[in-house]
């Protein structure tokens, strides 16, 4: 099996390094994965969010066989974003997997700087109007509104245990 990731501000290629490394599986950046990797290659197949989809997964699943999926994004962890990602996002007979990664908007365009500040928008005036902000929704709203990263080694366990068990 071999890790194929698509990223956009470097998350994701951080989490695809860290896996690989954790479980011994070669990597790959999407575009170099096109050109050395032969068709239905299994791959575990990262990807960052924008607007719901799981950047590069449809040509990914087009091309290998995908045994699972990661989604990375900056909303914190949990049931009700895994849930919206899996339905939008088809990816047949593999588990789909939540990443909380981060934001780097010197890293980005101008058009997705908006964007992102659009849809975000409410997120953040209802933390700043939050009198007594957790550590975790302090540190999200900063992320929100200068950047950072959220990447931990530790939100890959789900991921290796799955490897571990099917791989």
């Amino acid at each position: 099996m071999t890790i194929v990731y698509n990223s956009k501000t470097g998350h994701t290629r951080q989490y695809a390094e860290m896996l690989a490394k954790a479980a011994k599986l070669k990597v790959y950046p999407m575009q170099e994965a096109l050109s050395v990797l032969p068709d239905r290659e299994p791959v575990v197949f990262l990807g960052w969010i924008m607007a719901g989809h799981i950047s590069g997964i449809d040509q990914a699943v087009r091309r290998w066989d995908v045994r699972c999926a990661a989604a990375v994004g900056m909303s914190p962890a949990g049931k009700d974003i895994l849930a919206t990602i899996s339905k939008a996002n088809y990816v047949p007979n593999a588990p789909i997997f939540y990443l909380q990664g981060g934001w780097a908007p010197k890293k980005v365009g101008w058009f997705q700087r908006r964007a992102v500040n659009a849809v975000t928008r409410g997120t953040r005036k209802a933390l700043i109007s939050k009198t007594n902000r957790t550590e975790q929704e302090q540190a999200y709203l900063n992320m929100l509104l200068r950047g950072g990263s959220f990447v931990e080694y530790q939100s890959l366990k789900p991921i290796q245990d799955w490897l571990d068990a099917n791989g």
